[in-house]
């Protein structure tokens, strides 16, 4: 149950909204938030915070950038039951490199956009749990873990840009995410004695997800985007693997990337790794990225 429950935050922030950069500039902040419900047990719910930065001042004559990103959130998160209640938050915070290409004439109908970033984050864990015992008792457990992981993030755009019907279909993103925790340690206990063989958690996953606009709805600068998102997770800590799809509406500027977008997703779980314990999530959130709200 412990190890189960450890497991709600990890898996949370990894379906959000888009955070990576806009085209064709070279400053970039994003803000995002949101909340989950197990289908199964409403108490078994959590939220998240964060923002993500990059700024990228180096330009070569062939429109690459190159420059820096940095990443900070917080995720909180509880389940109870009957015999059982845990509560606890993830704090993480990264930096590193970023890079990107902006591509005007990419092919004959579309522009493009890719995006990478490499970052070296800290996450701190924290969580208290306490049980109902056989003979009544009530006993309780807190942990603690700390990782330094290596992230790797992929961003790449096709956006319709010549031809006929432009606002249809007109964008189409491409996510890929990958980390790996390069150092673990952690420390528990049971009724404050420690637990002398606590399993570290192996944060290590990797995840897609695909966005597709569907149309552009608007005539004067600002415009409507819907967008229809799948996204796949798998967590190498419990080889657990995971479905998501959903609806996203965003704002932006025509000609730019999106300034605010709200999305709601349904996550279910596909692997093998307890399969009747939250085995669905639903996930609301939105990302803003006012450097975009400007835009003419």
């Amino acid at each position: 149950m412990k190890k189960s429950l450890f497991l709600l935050a990890w898996m949370t922030i990894t379906v959000v909204g888009s955070v990576y950069g806009q085209f064709r500039e070279r400053a970039n902040l994003s803000l995002f938030g949101g909340g989950y419900a197990a289908q199964e047990n409403a108490n078994n719910r959590g939220y998240w915070y964060g923002m993500y930065v990059d700024y990228m001042p180096i330009k070569t004559n062939s429109n690459w950038m190159f420059g820096f990103a940095a990443l900070a959130d917080r995720v909180y998160f509880q389940s109870n039951d009957v015999l059982n209640k845990y509560e606890g938050s993830s704090d993480e915070i990264g930096g590193g490199l970023a890079a990107g290409k902006w591509s005007e004439f990419l092919t004959q109908r579309y522009s493009g956009y890719f995006g990478a970033n490499i970052l070296l984050k800290s996450i701190r864990d924290n969580g208290t749990g306490y049980s109902v015992q056989p003979n009544g008792e009530i006993g309780t457990y807190t942990m603690q873990q700390e990782d330094l992981m290596l992230a790797i993030g992929l961003n790449i755009n096709l956006l319709k840009a010549f031809g006929v019907r432009e606002n249809l279909l007109p964008r189409s993103q491409l996510e890929l995410n990958w980390q790996k925790p390069l150092k673990s340690a952690k420390s528990s206990f049971w009724n404050n004695t420690p637990i002398e063989e606590s399993m570290i958690w192996n944060k290590a996953s990797y995840s897609a997800q695909f966005r597709q606009s569907i149309v552009q709805i608007g005539r004067l600068n600002t415009l409507l985007e819907p967008k229809l998102v799948f996204g796949y997770q798998y967590y190498l800590g419990d080889k657990s693997q995971w479905l998501s799809i959903g609806p996203e509406l965003a704002l932006k500027k025509r000609g730019w990337d999106d300034f605010f977008s709200v999305f709601f997703f349904v996550k279910e779980q596909v692997g093998t790794f307890e399969p009747n314990l939250n085995s669905r999530q639903y996930v609301v959130g939105f990302t803003l990225k006012p450097f975009n709200v400007k835009k003419n």
